[in-house]
Formats: C-alpha cells, sequence, structure tokens
C-alpha cells in the first residue's frame, strides 16, 4: 500500500512567465523530482532533466525565459543544499553548466540571455548577486538577515525582496545602480509569501501583516505612491493576472483556496475549485495551481477563459477515513485548530502529528505521511499550534522566545481533546518532521505519560549545536525564535534542547535522519542517539545516506514510511503488514 500511494507523482513547483502559455513544474514521476515543462501542445509534460540527479522540489529557483526556449535551474547533490546552476536551451537540448555550488538559492530571474540575478545564501551570508554566464558573480545586496520573498521588474531593472523576518521590509534595488536602493515605508511583510510585480504598468503588490489578520497593499513600483489597500479574506500571496486582477492562494482555517480579486471593486472570487492549492504560477493563459486534499494526490488544474480546467486528471486514495475539522481550548484559553482523520475502526490507536516550520500549517492537503496512517489503521490528529501560520500574526508570534513551550501544551491539550474525540483512553503516539521531529522529541522527553512513542524525523536535538554547524539562513531563524545567539541565551538553548532532558526517555522512539541534512545535522543526532543507548534507553536510528532534510528518492521516503509503521505497530502491537507490503 505505501508503494501504491507513492506511484502517484507529486508536484513540487510551478514557475511560469505572464508572456508565456507554457510554465515549469517539479515532479516525481519517475521516482525522484525532475524538472519538467508543461505545454497544452505536447501529450504532457516535456521531462527537462532526465537522469538520477534530483533537482530540489521547493526551491523557486529554476526560470523559464520570457520568450526563448530557455531555463535555468539548481541542482543539489545528495540533499546537501548547496546548488549548482545550469541553463539548458530545450530546442537543442543544450545544457551547461553556469556554476559551481554557491549555497541555497531561492529565487532565480532572467535579465536577459545571459545574464539572472540570484537570490539566496550560503556558509555566511545572504545575498542577492548578478550571474552571467562565465560564472562571473557581483554582489548586489548582502546581509545576515533572512531573505524570504522576492520579484523582479525586468522592464525597469528593479529587484524588491523582503529583508529580516520579525517586521520585515521591502527593499527595491535598481540592478543598473545597486548601491542605490529604497525600502518600502511599512513593515510586516509575512514570512515566505513573495510580492508580485506587474512589469506592464510598474504595479508591486504585498501582503502586509496585522495584528489578527493581512492586508494587500498595491504601489507604483518607482515612485512608492499607495494605489490600493483591502482586507485579505485569509492569508496568503498575491500574483497580478492583469492591470485589475490578481490571484491569490488564500489561507483560512486550515485550507488552502484559489481566488481572484478585483482591484476595481474591492471584490473577492469565491473559491475557483474544492482543493487546497499548494502551488502556483501565471501565465499568459491564466492562472496554474497543484491541487489537492488529504486524500487526493496532487493534480495540475488552470483557469482558461473563466473556467476550471484539470490539466492532469484527479485521483482519490480514500478507504473509509473520515476528516474533521476541529477547534479545541489549550491551556491559556486560545481556540487551536486541528484536522481528526477518522479511521472506521474505533478501537483504532491515536498518532498525533507534528508539521514542520514552526511557521507553518497543516492544511487539507496531501502529505505522503499521513494517507498511509490512517489506512494502516490509525486515527490520525494534527494541531495547528502557536506559531503555525494562518491565523494571524499574533498567533503566529507566540512562539518567539517560547520554542517547545506553550506550543507543546498546545499538542498535549490537542491530544486529549483527540482522545475523547475517538472514546480512547489509550496513549496516543507523536510523529513529526523538522521541527514537528523536535516536538516530538520534547514532548517524549519532558511529557512521558502523555505518550506510548513517537517517530521523529530529521529533528534537531541540540539547539546550540545545530547553531554552529548550520548556515547564515538557519542561524538567523534560531536568533529570531530564541531572542539572542547561544551566547546570549545559553539557558534557553539549553533548556529547549531534547539532549537536556534525555534522561527523561521511557518510550520507544524511533529517529529518521538524512546523512548530508545541512538544516538540523547528523552530527548532533548522532550524539544523541550514543548517549541514549549508552543510557539504555529505547532509541532506534536510522540514517540513510545522499539524503538531506528529508528524502528526496521516492524509494527512500517509501522505507522511511514502512519503518515508520513497523514502530507504531510495535507500539501499539497491532498488525499493518498488509499496509506496508
Amino acid at each position: 500500500m505505501v508503494s501504491s500511494l507513492h506511484s502517484h507523482p507529486l508536484f513540487y513547483f510551478l514557475g511560469g512567465n505572464r508572456q508565456r502559455s507554457d510554465f515549469l513544474y517539479v515532479s516525481t514521476k519517475t521516482g525522484l523530482p525532475l524538472l519538467y515543462r508543461w505545454d497544452d501542445n505536447l501529450d504532457g509534460g516535456q521531462l527537462l532533466t532526465p537522469g538520477d540527479e534530483p533537482i530540489f522540489p521547493y526551491a523557486s529557483a529554476a526560470a523559464i525565459h520570457p520568450s526563448k526556449p530557455l531555463v535555468i535551474f539548481p541542482k543539489d547533490k545528495g540533499g546537501n543544499v548547496n546548488y549548482e546552476l545550469y541553463t539548458l536551451d530545450y530546442s537543442k537540448n543544450v545544457l551547461q553548466k553556469i556554476t559551481g555550488p554557491i549555497g541555497r538559492i531561492f529565487y532565480t530571474f532572467w535579465v536577459n540571455d545571459d545574464e539572472w540575478l540570484v537570490v539566496g545564501h550560503d556558509k555566511e551570508t545572504v545575498y542577492a548577486k548578478s550571474l552571467l554566464r562565465d560564472g562571473t558573480m557581483k554582489d548586489l545586496y548582502t546581509t545576515n538577515e533572512q531573505i524570504l520573498g522576492a520579484a523582479y521588474d525586468g522592464q525597469r531593472n528593479l529587484l524588491t525582496f523582503s529583508v529580516g523576518r520579525e517586521a520585515a521590509k521591502l527593499v527595491i534595488i535598481d540592478i543598473a545602480h545597486p548601491n542605490h536602493w529604497q525600502w518600502v515605508p511599512e513593515a510586516g511583510i509575512p514570512p515566505f509569501y513573495p510580492p508580485s510585480v506587474y512589469t506592464e504598468r510598474g504595479l508591486l503588490a504585498y501582503s502586509i501583516d496585522k495584528q489578527t489578520h493581512q492586508e494587500l497593499v498595491v504601489r507604483s513600483i518607482e515612485t512608492l505612491e499607495e494605489l490600493n489597500r483591502m482586507r485579505i479574506p485569509g492569508f496568503g500571496s498575491m500574483e497580478w493576472v492583469d492591470e485589475s486582477h490578481l490571484f491569490g492562494v488564500i489561507l483560512d482555517d486550515g485550507r488552502l483556496s484559489p481566488r481572484i480579486v478585483n482591484l476595481r471593486n474591492g471584490e473577492w472570487s469565491p473559491p475557483l475549485a474544492d482543493v487546497s492549492a499548494l502551488f502556483s504560477t501565471v501565465t499568459k493563459d491564466g492562472p496554474v495551481w497543484v491541487a489537492n486534499s488529504f486524500f487526493q494526490p496532487p493534480f495540475l488544474q488552470a483557469l482558461r477563459n473563466g473556467v476550471v480546467v484539470n490539466l492532469i486528471a484527479p485521483r482519490s486514495v480514500a478507504q473509509n477515513i473520515r476528516i474533521e475539522n476541529h477547534h479545541y481550548q489549550t491551556f491559556d484559553g486560545r481556540r487551536v485548530q486541528g484536522w481528526l482523520l477518522r479511521n472506521s475502526n474505533p478501537e483504532a490507536p491515536l498518532v498525533i502529528y507534528l508539521h514542520g516550520g514552526p511557521t507553518a500549517t497543516q492544511g487539507d492537503w496531501w502529505y505522503p505521511e499521513i494517507p498511509p496512517l490512517a489506512i494502516a489503521g490509525f486515527h490520525v490528529f494534527a494541531p495547528n499550534f502557536r506559531g503555525s501560520d494562518g491565523f494571524g500574526m499574533e498567533f503566529r508570534d507566540l512562539n518567539i522566545g517560547d520554542l517547545g513551550g506553550g506550543d507543546l501544551q498546545d499538542v498535549r491539550y490537542g491530544a486529549r481533546y483527540a482522545m475523547e474525540a475517538v472514546k480512547t483512553d489509550r496513549r496516543p503516539a507523536l510523529f513529526g518532521g523538522s521541527y514537528g521531529g523536535y516536538l516530538t522529541l520534547q514532548g517524549l522527553l519532558t511529557q512521558p505519560d502523555e505518550w506510548a512513542g513517537g517517530v521523529a524525523i530529521a529533528p534537531t536535538t541540540d539547539w546550540k549545536q545545530d547553531y554552529n554547524l548550520s548556515d547564515s539562513h538557519y542561524r538567523k531563524f534560531c536568533v529570531h525564535f530564541f531572542g539572542g545567539t547561544p551566547a546570549e541565551k545559553s539557558d534557553l538553548y539549553d533548556d529547549r534542547s531534547p539532549i537536556t532532558h534525555l534522561k527523561g526517555l521511557t518510550k520507544p522512539l524511533l529517529i529518521l535522519h538524512g546523512e548530508n541534512d545541512t538544516i538540523t545535522p547528523h552530527e548532533p543526532v548522532r550524539k544523541f542517539s550514543a548517549e541514549a543507548e549508552k543510557l539504555g534507553l529505547p532509541v532506534q536510528l536510522a540514517i540513510t545516506r545522499d539524503e538531506g532534510h528529508g528524502s528526496l528518492h521516492n524509494l527512500n521516503t517509501i522505507r522511511d514510511i514502512t519503518l515508520t509503521l513497523e514502530h507504531l505497530r510495535a507500539i501499539f502491537r497491532i498488525q499493518v503488514e498488509a499496509v506496508i507490503s
């Protein structure tokens, strides 16, 4: 069953251009993420990067030329998050390597046939650079802050991006005169919500955080005159369709709905489709998005002449699983949203699934780990604990200075709520990846009586050691959430590190980790496991070679999920062989 579920290809990225009808996407159709080009005139997508070297799926660092058959894209060997850039003339199948490893790249933009703009970071610096075909690079902007969203006006040669994580601001750089830049006169750009530029009229659109909601702001990119401001019916970033309309993927109560706003009358369309839209782009023919849900693997939809069409047909894998949207009261009286995937067997054990981030959301969309759990015979509850995105700035920022504190209490209260909902008194297991893996460890170690055991994928075990081993981007992440460096907040870093509480582990724990992980490096995890082994504590560690922060190869993902199901089967003493065979 696990192999069958993962026979459905995933779609991780869409990259289009309003001057073209075709677009780029990353798919796991062959078993690993590769770059494709969608063209309605072709029978399906055109594979652009054949072979066994995966394309990092979540980066927006692949870009198609505005008019020519040219593409620039990154390759990341072994999950090291240290990209090399290549160009491809797909009409002639001519591939050219442009750079060696230059760190993690978030965005690339075409300036002309032989020049690009690159936004990313290396070990020490976050940067925006110009790149020539001969590999020559020139700094346009460097910072020790995070850059989390960018857009480019090729007609005016203006690059704009958000700088910082707390009270972030947009900076606009004139590429011809990079020593001169100007700031958009307001702060509060939300993380991971990029701005958008309408080059034909020089219009800049972006989202801005308010305490309980977000607003859409439109300005002239040249004069910064404010032209429009309105409330967004949820949380999301926007992309221009034409001078009067923007397409947005709007997050509200755990769902990402594709919607259109008319700037002339301020009206928002209802959701264009009853799906969650994880990735999107806008082409000459209109918006395109990756549609999916908990039990509907990803497929491609587009808005064509006002009608939603399926570019790739949807499929469903639901097997007597009921999906329920719940809200519960946590320890301080706040309401927390969560998803309950109710198995048809009322006696099924309960697993609490914890999302990563932590500035992320567990929504009604396809997660490779969740369907196998529910189909294998478990109830699954996935809470959007404090720090999650999509519930207001105040809720999102509650975990600053308190990682593994109030959010873990939200998880505990959510678990008790879910136990009542499914009518069980059997303790649940914890399961999560990245930050969710960290919460899994912290829960098992500091709340041992609450849990039956757990599985942690790519977790943090020692915040100080991770800080010292990681890059500029992750170090700024730590400073943001801890309120300072390890030297400045030593006691807090120690208190919120699982290795500090290792002796509290009494329930079986499985840790899955990639050997090349540069976000949560494997060295602290190996140390954690070795110390646990010395103490005779119930920890299993499985390290995957040639993988980084999560698995890029389907076979490794299938292996990890199989190990997870076997571990949970042992915890609850149930049979799931039919699912993992």
